[in-house]
């Protein structure tokens, strides 16, 4: 069970090293939509091994299992809806450990992704840590943050976060790359 764990935060922490994690959510209740098309199974365009599985978790909420490797991982996923653009919020769902000490120092931290829903695919863009970095640095963005060597750590809180990600939204840095995902079931 404790090598299961160590290989799902390696997996989940591969998965989100060049992306931006944050302390706080990026939505309010009145920002959460729930779109019944995002349910099912996907896979990345070229990638039939590794899945994404959205299931429904509430009125307004995710279970998203990400397999990857044929490791998989639980995450609690928002769908947010912030003007005209849809992010998706993730944060990890609880470890899978008795160990209470364990779970004590585990501290679950949301990423944000810029999402488009189409017919049969979506397409998903993380947004950028190196980019934020960049912007930072030469203090064309002021955010409450802190630092771990390159990776940067959002601490804003979320009025704050969502001016962030909509004043970028379009910005093709800021969310640069997105994944197609393809609908398996």
């Amino acid at each position: 069970m404790r090598n299961t764990t160590i290989v799902l935060l390696i997996a989940f922490l591969l998965l989100i090293a060049g992306c931006v994690r944050s302390l706080h959510q990026l939505y309010t209740d009145k920002d959460l939509v729930f779109e019944e098309k995002l349910l099912g199974t996907w896979s990345k365009e070229g990638e039939n091994k590794d899945t994404w599985v959205f299931q429904k978790a509430g009125e307004n909420a995710y279970d998203l299992i990400v397999t990857e490797k044929g490791a998989p991982a639980k995450f609690e996923a928002h769908l947010v809806k912030l003007g005209k653009f849809h992010f998706l919020d993730i944060a990890p769902s609880d470890l899978d450990t008795k160990n209470d000490f364990y779970k004590f120092h585990h501290l679950p931290v949301h990423t944000f992704s810029r999402i488009w829903l189409e017919r049969n695919q979506f397409r998903l863009a993380l947004l950028d840590n190196d980019w934020l970095k960049d912007m930072i640095d030469q203090k064309k963005i002021d955010i409450k943050h802190e630092r771990e060597d390159k990776a940067i750590l959002l601490t804003a809180a979320t009025e704050d976060l969502q001016k962030l990600v909509t004043t970028y939204a379009e910005n093709p840095q800021a969310f640069p790359n997105p994944a197609k995902f393809l609908r398996q079931k």
